[in-house]
């Protein structure tokens, strides 16, 4: 097992150096804020170390990630079966308003969620 610390843009610089990384699987969608020029495979950002970005589900809608993680049994946050459907940080993420069970103070998991417009609702 591997710890990095939180400052991303170190760690990747560490990687290329010691690990000779030279493409890092990136999670974005084009939904998500700064993504929407994307390509699949993009250069890393100016004043970045060198590496080529590969954004595998780039166009992958928010029900088609549920689909293949439900489908493949795949780990995920357990913080998404409580209802959120969008994580950022602590102060500004919530359970996704559309999620809430009528008349009680629960939540539905966010693979419920069949509106993927709906899916920022969980971002304050």
């Amino acid at each position: 097992m591997q710890l990095f610390s939180s400052d991303f843009k170190r760690e990747v610089g560490r990687l290329i150096d010691e690990q000779g990384v030279k493409a890092i699987i990136m999670g974005n969608r084009r939904t998500d804020p700064w993504s929407q020029d994307l390509q699949a495979f993009t250069d890393s950002s100016e004043g970045w170390p060198s590496f080529k970005r590969v954004f595998p589900i780039l166009d992958w809608d928010y029900c088609a990630i549920w689909k293949f993680l439900r489908s493949f049994d795949l780990p995920y946050c357990s913080l998404y079966d409580q209802g959120f459907t969008s994580l950022g940080e602590k102060h500004n993420s919530q359970p996704n308003p559309s999620l809430k069970t009528e008349g009680s103070d629960q939540f539905r998991p966010a693979y419920e969620l069949t509106d993927g417009s709906l899916e920022r609702l969980s971002r304050i």
